[in-house]
């Protein structure tokens, strides 16, 4: 035969035996998927047994192999689906042909098409030298005696450039104030550092303004931001549906004490990360402050957007994305890494291996298991110890039981009325149903078939009958009856919600998934962090029980590669909020793909400073404001001709212009305004979602929660106040370590419309006749004292003058004149911008 021929023939016969042989993917992983994966390897691992994949179905489970390669008679997993025993009770059953296939893939040896073993080389590439040499992934040099504005002098001297002059005072304590607090200076804070001759005025009210607790509230905001923060669980698609993760707010008030208390980046990252896993919480037999605030913190781990509270989400594929959106949210915001990339492949760019992302995974499996997954309506710890519970619980138990014979006296009074008034309410049910529906409310819920179930679950809020008018006669029986109820019940003691990560039980193993696929596990891998931050010679081991503690040391321990991104990504964020841009444009791209610091030197002396000051930030801050570039103006004559060297001010020849986040402009105008309500922490204020789309504080809110700091307004992810919204507060998706800055038509149609910017214009307006009196002239002094701290010019007091005559003959109302006028100051471009 010849030898083409014969090639042919046994290219036919391997297509004829594919054909008729049964394959894994083809024929068994359909029947499989269909039946059995949810018990065994997605939302479940009934008996540690994985049906996934044919390696995981020969390693078996608790009671060993699932299949005996080639003999289906003696395999469990035959024998199971043979005499329908699996799938159990009540479940659909396999048909002869989906068993008979099962048999026939057993017997002909389990063959699969693909390869679900060995990882390739593009899935786990070998970390060359090469790879560790790039900029960001090297240790921190040792630490130099130098100052800020010598590395950005010796830049500027290459080419013939200067700083510009000197911001005048006025508008240097306007700058500060609003980097530090988010609010403009009093003008008592003004008046005493202008008349301050001492040398260090500026340095005194730095101090001053690091010590107010108004600045953790502004910098927590910056966190808040990186962190992915919000008051809602879910993703949050649908404006009047909100799912509220009760107490949540206790972490963003746990991030406002941190930076206000200046607690070390270092500890600040490790509470975060393994808060719980600092202290023996669960044997202690009662919650101090500390324990709840460590166990506080770990709600860092817990602003992924998670829909697992909807029973028909509660499935592995959203389980895993949760997982996918916190190594996004920490790794973005710690380290300034794209390794989100690597989830499907090895990254394109950066030296960050897929295996390297799996085994990242790893570290969150004991509390992200997916075999053991507490919804997220569940997933949340009592602010009180296990003994404290189970006090409280035996004691609200008795409670119930006095209650019960009380409660029942007074149903035989209320019923008839209750019954009348159901009645009334099932007429607008439809006829057929009525019953039905009436039978359902009537039967306890344990007891309910499934249509019961189901019609008291969609008609049963509709039809909840109010508390009825009673007559007099049973008015008087029952009054007694529900002063006693009410006096016991005020014997009942509660304890409140922490949104708090934890491990769930003993962790479930991870895989490496191929193609990033839950249905195609590979190979079990341990945790580990990125290669490329650690040294070849010295592997990092993170070992149970406290994997993220663990991590969390290993991004902090000093005089490593990764302390020293930490490190790097940290102080260049302060400088992003400082000065428009960090040194390092793409805040959450340090890899190839991100750009090149523009004072990489700088960088890393900025990053030696952090750690040897303790990690705190203060010192920093304080550093960063006190140099020569940030207490440069922002205008220079020569703008023009320097702008051909520098365009882009990445030298920093002048302050740049920057214009405020969308809170603190806001913020600003009911500081202005003299309504802000400084409370510090607490719930969120609730909103009101318009049809017409608007966003606005409730007006069920009392006044002084209605003026309250944005950062206390309800964060949703993707419907805010609708203020805020127009100057672009981020549409939380993931996170945001950088805010958008748009000039957008909305922006100005807001600021002459908007409803809160009318009434803070009128309530400043108030503040400025209570203050400067009737005297239009001393007004125009006032308003532009409070709204810009500093007084008008010549030109802008007489046309404002002439506004506030013009405004009079229009209104005829000489107050709405002057609101007019401070309406326009809130328009100002110096009102929006911090010089």
């Amino acid at each position: 035969m010849p030898r083409r021929t014969a090639l042919l023939a046994l290219l036919a016969a391997v297509a004829a035996y594919s054909q008729n042989t049964p394959l894994f993917e083809r024929d068994i992983k359909p029947i499989l998927a269909a039946n059995c994966w949810k018990c065994h390897g997605m939302e479940d691992r009934k008996a540690n047994l994985d049906l996934r994949t044919p390696p995981l179905i020969l390693q078996g489970g608790k009671s060993g192999p699932a299949i005996i390669l080639n003999n289906a008679e003696t395999s469990p997993l035959y024998q199971k689906v043979a005499t329908a025993a699996m799938p159990p009770g009540s479940h659909l059953k396999l048909s002869k042909e989906q068993v008979t296939q099962i048999k026939d893939w057993i017997n002909t040896g389990a063959e699969a098409s693909r390869s679900y073993r060995a990882l390739t080389k593009a899935e786990a590439p070998e970390i060359t030298p090469q790879d560790r040499a790039y900029w960001a992934f090297q240790k921190l040099a040792p630490p130099t005696k130098s100052t800020i504005d010598n590395f950005l002098k010796t830049k500027l001297a290459e080419k013939q450039i200067t700083y510009a002059p000197k911001a005048n005072p006025a508008t240097l304590l306007r700058r500060a104030s609003l980097d530090l607090t988010g609010l403009p200076p009093t003008p008592a804070e003004l008046a005493t550092f202008l008349n301050d001759p001492s040398p260090n005025a500026y340095e005194k009210q730095i101090d001053r303004l690091l010590n107010s607790e108004h600045y953790g509230e502004r910098w927590g905001r910056h966190w808040l931001d990186a962190a992915g923060y919000a008051d809602v669980i879910g993703i949050d698609n649908n404006p009047t549906v909100i799912r509220t993760g009760e107490n949540k707010w206790k972490y963003r008030d746990y991030v406002v004490k941190a930076y206000n208390t200046d607690k070390p980046y270092n500890r600040f990252l490790t509470e975060q990360l393994a808060g719980d896993e600092m202290i023996d919480w669960r044997n202690a037999p009662q919650f101090t402050p500390e324990i709840r605030e460590l166990l506080t913190a770990t709600g860092f781990l817990r602003n992924a957007a998670d829909d697992t509270d909807n029973d028909d989400l509660n499935l592995a594929l959203i389980r895993t994305r949760v997982v996918e959106l916190t190594i996004q949210n920490v790794t973005s915001n710690i380290l300034g890494l794209t390794v989100a990339c690597a989830q499907c492949h090895s990254h394109r760019y950066d030296p960050i291996p897929q295996l390297d992302y799996y085994r990242l995974a790893a570290i969150f499996t004991p509390v992200f298991n997916h075999q053991n997954w507490p919804q997220s309506k569940n997933r949340h710890l009592p602010d009180v110890s296990a003994q404290e519970k189970q006090a409280i619980d035996a004691h609200n138990a008795t409670i119930d039981k006095q209650l019960q014979p009380l409660q029942s006296r007074l149903a035989v009074i209320l019923r008839p009325y209750q019954a009348a008034l159901l009645e009334q309410k099932l007429l607008a049910i439809p006829e057929p149903i009525r019953a039905e529906t009436r039978n359902a409310l009537r039967t306890p819920e344990s007891e309910r078939s499934p249509i019961e179930k189901f019609l008291a679950a969609k008609l049963g809020d509709m039809l909840k009958t109010p508390t009825p008018n009673l007559s007099r006669e049973d008015q008087l029986r029952a009054a007694p009856i529900q002063q006693q109820i009410a006096a016991i019940e005020a014997q009942r003691q509660t304890y409140g919600k922490l949104q708090a990560i934890y491990p769930v039980g003993p962790p479930s193993p991870a895989y490496f998934l191929r193609r990033g696929n839950i249905e195609t596990p590979i190979t079990e891998v341990q945790p580990g962090v990125l290669s490329v931050l650690t040294d070849p010679n010295q592997p990092v081991e993170i070992k149970n029980p406290n994997r993220r503690l663990a991590f969390a040391n290993w991004l902090t321990v000093p005089n490593t590669p990764a302390s020293a991104l930490v490190a790097r990504v940290a102080v260049n964020r302060l400088w992003q909020h400082l000065f428009g841009q960090g040194l390092v444009a793409s805040a959450d791209n340090f890899g190839h793909s991100g750009t090149k610091p523009t004072h990489p030197e700088l960088l890393d002396w900025l990053a030696n400073e952090f750690i040897q000051s303790g990690w705190r930030t203060k010192p920093i801050i304080k550093r960063i404001m006190l140099s020569e570039a940030y207490t440069q103006s922002s205008q220079r004559p020569d703008a023009a001709q320097i702008s051909t060297l520098d365009p882009a001010n990445s030298l920093l020849w002048r302050m740049p212009l920057r214009r405020l986040e969308s809170e603190a402009i806001r913020d600003q105008m009911l500081a202005v305004s003299g309504q802000l309500h400084p409370t510090i922490g607490g719930a969120p204020v609730t909103m009101d979602y318009r049809p017409d789309g608007l966003v606005t504080v409730s007006a069920k809110e009392p006044p002084a929660n209605k003026n309250r700091r944005s950062l206390y307004l309800f964060q949703r992810r993707n419907f805010n106040d609708t203020l805020l919204s127009v100057f672009d507060e981020p549409v939380m998706a993931t996170n945001c370590v950088r805010r958008n800055q748009s000039a957008v038509v909305l922006q100005s149609l807001a600021l002459l419309n908007d409803q809160t910017v009318l009434e803070q214009a009128s309530a400043f307006a108030a503040r400025v006749t209570e203050s400067a009196g009737p005297n239009p002239a001393a007004q125009v002094e006032k308003a532009f004292q409070l709204a810009l701290s500093r007084p008008p010019s010549p030109t802008e007091k007489e046309a404002s003058l002439q506004s506030l005559t013009r405004f009079t003959g229009s209104y005829g109302d000489k107050q709405k004149a002057l609101a007019a006028l401070c309406h326009t100051l809130f328009n100002m471009n110096e009102f929006l911008y911090v010089q």
